[in-house]
């Protein structure tokens, strides 16, 4: 069984609040069998962009999961 089995539903959050501290763009992963979620992906912030730069591209990134199965 993959995670994603495990998944009920994702989530991507801009995070602009900055929750728990994080200044990344935030993939988040809500389970299917238990009331909890759990980070899947963060998207930091280059140096050498800037902050606007970085609202920029998360206002505008797409995020696709490929999900392959075993052939049987």
């Amino acid at each position: 069984m993959g995670i994603f089995d495990k998944i009920k539903s994702i989530k991507f959050d801009r995070n602009r609040d900055k929750i728990f501290g994080i200044k990344s763009g935030i993939v988040w992963g809500y389970s299917k069998d238990k009331n909890y979620i759990f980070p899947l992906l963060y998207i930091s912030k280059p140096k050498h962009i800037t902050e606007e730069q970085f609202n920029e591209l998360l206002d505008s990134i797409e995020i696709n999961f490929l999900i392959k199965k075993d052939k049987l």
